[in-house]
């Protein structure tokens, strides 16, 4: 494989040759590398990519929208993806994207990787995504209540339950559970079966044939081996709520802060540093029966690849191998991550020195493959249900069976159901476009004359977040849910419209300026829809998505998904045309 790609990079270069790469005058007329990398701080990679490579053009394309995922995955479907592209979700075992994604695996800068991070993302020896920092969720628990009594850390649950006999005779409470959120009774059920059954390959593809409809828990006996372990730690004490308010993560951590709790499970890592006690705490994994399948759950959040555009074109694709080059260090992953979030998460890399961060003791079996993926993608429509029982049953309101029977029941749900389809797009609509219709469809809910609807665009030095208030993307061509509005809404899921009273002239002066998301004097543009003329000296009620602190706001009380929904219902198909 790696020949394959010294062969293709040999003929790139001749190729340049031919075409006269020796003038130095093409070293600045390079065509720019798009990259669209969101909530990342793009400008530092920018900065570095120049530094190391002053003839590349990095250009950067924004989405700050409310719905990052959908919107990076309709891109994908779609195949308008930027030359270095990012997604949020990928598993090699569901998404095929080896017709619009290059195959990265003979690549030198792949060798940076730890090997068990490549295998994680191995599409039968292919790599066409390459994973980013990632977070780790494991069990944490009270280092210095453990050195207090002598007592040494669990390696298996055969471990855990010798512990757990100590504890109890020592008066120390064994562990404290947070249950606020249903995902959190799911992610445990899928955390300790991972453990088991379901981390192996075999479990691997029972995934697969449930998602598909070809196999359920309670007919899968090695699935209920793992729902008969999950009873065992239940029965052991590992699953405790807080006794003064069970459904509250704060009132969870307050008490396990007391210091006489051994173990917490929680949704996420962080405990590591804080002003509430002295104590100090690290990250266990979740435990097999015997240690041999002990794992932590890993949580990327980020995937980069090429565009397989790129083989049309030589000189872009030695281009953009270079900056996937500076990407897959970590200087330069380091660049598009804050140090508070490095702190807080692991980085891919060989070279990557962990001692700063919350899992530094923990790397080394982190790296050595001690790891299952975390659980979601495909498996929402009976995440919550699934999860609420799971929540009643270490509340003791329900039984075991009573979660096998749910994850059963919503089978159909899971392979059948499908989102409710507002309308149909029958072409691309553009981000001028969609913020011009939802300026229509927020003036209507709101009996607004105008609106003024800020666009999103990347802007050099307004941050990683850009402007969150405006459109920041396009509707493709496809039936269009709930979450491919929420991709260009500027409300989001649960926001409220927002109007203000301005006048004519004023209203004019806004478009002229434009919105200044960051306070830096670099603003985004509005998009003004209207019904009629705007007088100077006339005030007129307007809608505003992307406003100044100068302005006093009005809310409306109407959510903008609701009346998006409404709008766009409104239409059996969509097209520009439609857009006025």
């Amino acid at each position: 494989m790696k020949l394959r790609k010294l062969l293709s990079l040999s003929i790139a270069a001749i190729l340049l040759c031919f075409s006269g790469c020796v003038n130095k005058n093409t070293l600045s007329k390079h065509e720019p590398i798009t990259i669209l990398a969101p909530y990342l701080e793009c400008d530092r990679l920018v900065d570095l990519v120049h530094k190391k490579y002053p003839e590349i053009n990095l250009k950067v394309l924004s989405y700050s929208g409310a719905n990052t995922t959908t919107y990076l995955q309709n891109m994908l479907a779609a195949d308008d993806l930027p030359d270095i592209c990012t997604q949020t979700i990928y598993d090699p075992n569901i998404d095929d994207v080896s017709d619009r994604m290059i195959d990265l695996a003979g690549y030198d800068f792949t060798d940076n990787y730890v090997e068990s991070r490549l295998q994680d993302i191995s599409d039968d020896g292919a790599i066409y995504m390459l994973p980013s920092a990632y977070s780790c969720i494991g069990i944490t628990y009270n280092k210095t209540l453990l050195e207090k009594h002598g007592w040494k850390l669990p390696k298996s649950f055969h471990d855990l339950e010798k512990l757990a006999k100590k504890a109890k005779k020592a008066g120390v409470q064994l562990c404290l559970t947070q249950i606020e959120y249903p995902g959190y009774g799911f992610q445990y059920m899928c955390n300790i079966a991972d453990t088991a059954f379901l981390g192996t390959f075999q479990g691997k593809q029972w995934q697969k044939d449930y998602l598909t409809g070809k196999a359920n828990v309670s007919d899968t006996k090695k699935m209920m081996d793992c729902m008969d372990y999950i009873q065992k730690w239940k029965d052991l004490g590992m699953f405790t709520a807080n006794k003064k308010n069970p459904q509250s993560d704060d009132e969870t951590i307050k008490e396990f802060m007391k210091g006489n709790t051994l173990f917490l499970l929680g949704s996420k890592n962080g405990i590591g540093e804080t002003d509430g006690t002295k104590d100090k705490f690290g990250l266990m994994p979740y435990l097999s029966e015997d240690g041999s399948q002990n794992v932590y759950i890993l949580n990327v959040t980020r995937f980069h690849g090429l565009s397989k555009k790129l083989e049309k074109d030589p000189q872009k694709l030695k281009d953009a191998l270079k900056v996937m080059k500076v990407i897959s260090s970590v200087e330069g992953t380091s660049a598009l991550y804050e140090e508070a979030t490095l702190k807080a998460n692991l980085l891919p890399f060989k070279d990557w020195n962990a001692d700063n961060t919350y899992y530094g003791d923990i790397a080394d079996e982190i790296n050595a493959g001690n790891t299952a993926p975390l659980i979601y993608v495909g498996w929402e429509n009976t995440l919550v249900n699934t999860g609420y029982r799971m929540l009643e049953y270490i509340q003791d309101k329900a039984t075991i069976k009573d979660v096998v029977d749910q994850l059963d029941k919503d089978q159909d749900r899971v392979v059948n159901n499908k989102p409710e389809v507002i309308t149909t797009t029958t072409e691309v609509i553009s981000q001028k476009s969609c913020a011009k219709l939802i300026g229509r469809c927020f003036m209507e809910a709101t009996k607004s004359d105008a609106a003024l609807i800020s666009l999103g665009k990347w802007i050099k030095g307004n941050g990683k977040e850009q402007n969150m208030a405006g459109v920041n993307g396009k509707l493709y061509a496809q039936d269009i849910t709930e979450s491919d509005i929420c991709s260009i809404l500027p409300t989001g899921w649960y926001d409220t419209i927002q109007t203000v009273q301005l006048s004519g002239r004023e209203i004019k002066q806004l478009c002229k300026d434009g919105y200044d998301a960051a306070g830096t004097g670099n603003t985004y543009p509005y998009v003004l829809v209207k019904d009629k003329k705007l007088e100077a000296d006339q005030t007129y009620k307007v809608v505003i998505c992307g406003a100044g602190k100068e302005l006093t706001l009005n809310d409306s009380g109407i959510v903008g998904m609701n009346a998006a929904k409404d709008f766009f219902s409104k239409f059996k198909t969509l097209s520009e045309a439609d857009v006025k």
